[in-house]
């Protein structure tokens, strides 16, 4: 709907009067009376639907167009139980908390895990799973759509790194913040993912071994520049001229590719 003057809607209207009537003034003045009255009620939403724009709605409209998309900003999401055992060096994000004998924990399968509602109250956040959502509700199924969908979530590092059987492997490349890695298991329910096709999810952020453009192998690049030698507490190690010292160029081998289901549906 765009908005126009009260003089350009009332003259469109009369610009429409048959001619014969035209010669009547009090005719014409009735007309020019109720065109005025359905221009105030037009002009008082004429900008209404610039509100509902999903690149820039905030707040409640933004909720709303979260509804009509079926994608509202609340979903039930797995409590998952605490389980004693021991902590791995790397901290895969959606996985099962590990605790230990102290921290009121239970053995594996012993306790009972529950279903609790989170909310996504970051407009930032709920807008890029819209956007994502835009996609899978025009069943846009495609490997570009589905790039561009993650990209929308995650930034333009990440990618597809796989597809067969009925399955993709995505890699957001980058470290999630508290807020991704919390609504985790809500993040596929946004994809334009095919039916019978899901998701496993790669959380490295260095190169991923493999052959072809794209992939890493061993030694790859890391710091190009080198690191700072540094003491205990942290003191850049300096020469005699107060210039810091660098290791020189450093790498390391590319990751394995791992595959975390993050049970989007399941607990």
């Amino acid at each position: 709907m765009t908005c126009v003057t009260q003089d350009e809607f009332v003259e469109a209207g009369i610009n429409r009067v048959l001619t014969q009537y035209r010669e009547s003034p009090k005719l014409l003045h009735t007309i020019r009376t109720y065109l005025i009255q359905l221009w105030q009620a037009q002009n008082s939403i004429c900008d209404l639907p610039q509100f509902f724009n999903l690149d820039t709605a905030t707040g409640d409209q933004l909720t709303i167009i979260g509804k009509w998309m079926g994608f509202p900003r609340c979903h039930c999401v797995c409590d998952v139980q605490p389980v004693f055992g021991f902590e791995c060096a790397v901290d895969v994000p959606g996985s099962r908390p590990i605790v230990g004998f102290c921290e009121g924990g239970t053995w594996l399968a012993c306790g009972e895990d529950g279903v609790s509602e989170i909310c996504i109250t970051d407009d930032e956040v709920y807008r890029s799973l819209l956007i994502a959502r835009s996609y899978q509700m025009q069943s846009r199924y495609g490997w570009d759509d589905l790039t561009t969908a993650i990209q929308a979530i995650f930034g333009a590092q990440a990618r597809i790194m796989s597809s067969a059987h009925n399955q993709v492997v995505i890699a957001p490349f980058r470290a999630l913040t508290d807020l991704e890695t919390a609504i985790l298991q809500v993040i596929p329910r946004a994809l334009p993912l095919a039916p019978g096709v899901s998701s496993r999810w790669h959380f490295g952020t260095f190169a991923v071994f493999g052959f072809g453009e794209g992939w890493g192998g061993f030694c790859e690049e890391w710091e190009p520049d080198g690191l700072a030698l540094v003491t205990e507490d942290g003191t850049p190690i300096v020469t005699e001229d107060d210039v810091e010292i660098f290791t020189g160029p450093l790498t390391k081998d590319a990751d394995w590719l791992c595959r975390a289901d993050v049970k989007p549906y399941s607990c």
